[in-house]
């Protein structure tokens, strides 16, 4: 009986307690932003297109290359977003279409987006005398492999 009268008396109390927060909540102005900057990225058309029923995921890092650094020959398996923090990336890629093969630079603030798996094996280089730092975003599948391939050694 005791216990019988615990409970309804702390259900009575958290009752209250939420109706109290309930009519505080209605009485304060909504908040309204303020300061608030938001700069676009980048929208890719085809770097992930697919249409999935299963969950995608999204893992990622940052990265900073020291000067003078590079991160070897990759290639990346699943689409992969790249967003520079802070420096100049250069990114030197073997193949691909007009625009992608080559080097390309990207200054902080820029993105890019690359559409992973279709054997655009590049470097990313910082030639500067200062670090090159940038987002590093991989969109994959449960099962798939490492987002980033690196050459057999022979």
């Amino acid at each position: 009986m005791i216990t019988k009268a615990l409970i309804v008396a702390a259900v009575s109390l958290l009752a209250i307690g939420l109706e109290t927060l309930a009519v505080y909540a209605q009485g304060d102005k909504v908040a309204e932003p303020k300061g608030v900057t938001v700069k676009g990225l980048v929208t890719s058309l085809g770097g992930f297109s697919a249409t999935v029923s299963t969950p995608v995921f999204v893992t990622g890092s940052t990265v900073e290359l020291a000067p003078g650094g590079q991160t070897g020959r990759q290639e990346f398996r699943v689409p992969t977003y790249i967003y520079v923090i802070e420096g100049t990336l250069i990114t030197e890629y073997e193949a691909g279409p007009i625009g992608i093969k080559g080097t390309q630079y990207h200054a902080a603030g820029q993105s890019f987006m690359d559409s992973g798996g279709v054997g655009w094996w590049h470097n990313f280089v910082n030639r500067s005398e200062k670090p090159v730092k940038y987002l590093m975003l991989h969109l994959g599948y449960p099962g798939r492999p490492d987002p980033v391939q690196k050459p057999d050694k022979e």
